[in-house]
């Protein structure tokens, strides 16, 4: 546009137009494309706004020579993610030029046809050509806009997948807590069965399959209601129950139907079932008789 005002300037001088008129022309050219210009920053400014939100940091103004470092630099600057945002920057600049390129030559002709016009037709153009330019340049920024778009969300979705180094760093991760907790379990049933081992001196009877299944009973007629289990187990475990009976000299009675219907009908703190309370009686009478002939 200056060039262009230079030369009507220059023509002004042989048609008979005053350069003042050409000032005027070149001021209101000015000011059309100001809203335009302004209108521009204030999108920019609007969109990283929405992006990060008001952020003021004077910290970051302050120079730090901790962030120095030459080798950090070098690996930045050839690296993949410059090579391609270097390639992007040049893909813009390119794209843009292009645009600018071709509103300024659609006007072309009617600039050189234009050097001998008056003020008027000159600010026309001036208006003409840079709503041209601006709606080329708008259109070449949605369209690099959008194609960034969709680049970096390919990226994104790229980075965020996990390579096979990954997957078996996560399936490790998951092993190695699958053992803790299976360590954590093993340690609670540990816990639970040395309780449970330490009621079985209080127990009045212990019932056996006799090698299988151990039920521990007790029972007190002044708190309870019926019988509780107070401790039961296979294998192992009735082993060391009818150990520790023996140790504590509780009676041991082998009943193998009454010994397995409680095993799995009753859990341990769980008083007798209703359809036990005949045979468990039984039980208890004869141990009671026991007691007594010893005492």
């Amino acid at each position: 546009m200056i060039l262009l005002l230079g030369q009507g300037t220059l023509k002004a001088s042989v048609t008979g137009i005053d350069s003042a008129d050409l000032q005027v022309a070149f001021k209101h050219v000015i000011m059309a494309l100001f809203p335009i210009i302004i209108t521009g920053l204030g999108f920019g400014i609007f969109a990283a706004f929405i992006q990060v939100g008001p952020m003021f940091v004077p910290s970051s103004l302050l120079p730090d020579f901790s962030r120095i470092d030459f080798l950090k630099g070098v690996t930045r600057l050839f690296s993949v993610r410059s090579f391609v945002e270097m390639m992007k920057s040049i893909l813009k600049l390119s794209v843009i030029g292009a645009a600018v390129y071709l509103a300024v030559m659609s006007s072309a002709p009617q600039v050189f046809m234009l050097i001998g016009a008056d003020p008027a037709q000159l600010f026309a153009l001036f208006i003409n050509s840079a709503l041209l330019i601006f709606l080329y340049v708008g259109g070449a920024f949605l369209v690099l806009a959008f194609g960034d778009f969709l680049f970096q969300r390919f990226q994104f979705t790229r980075n965020i997948k996990m390579s096979k180094q990954d997957v078996k760093d996560e399936m490790k991760q998951m092993e190695g807590n699958q053992q803790i907790k299976r360590r954590i379990r093993e340690r609670g049933r540990a816990i639970a069965r040395r309780r449970m081992l330490q009621k079985v001196p209080l127990a009045d009877v212990i019932l056996t399959n006799p090698t299988h299944y151990a039920v521990a009973l007790r029972y007190d007629a002044t708190t309870m209601h019926a019988p509780q289990v107070v401790a039961k187990g296979v294998d192992q475990i009735a082993l060391k129950i009818r150990e520790i009976a023996v140790q504590h000299d509780v009676p041991i009675v082998e009943n193998r139907p009454l010994a397995r219907s409680l095993y799995q009908l009753a859990e341990i703190d769980d008083f007798v079932p209703p359809q036990l309370f005949g045979a468990v009686a039984e039980v208890l009478a004869y141990v009671y008789r026991l007691r007594r002939r010893i005492l």
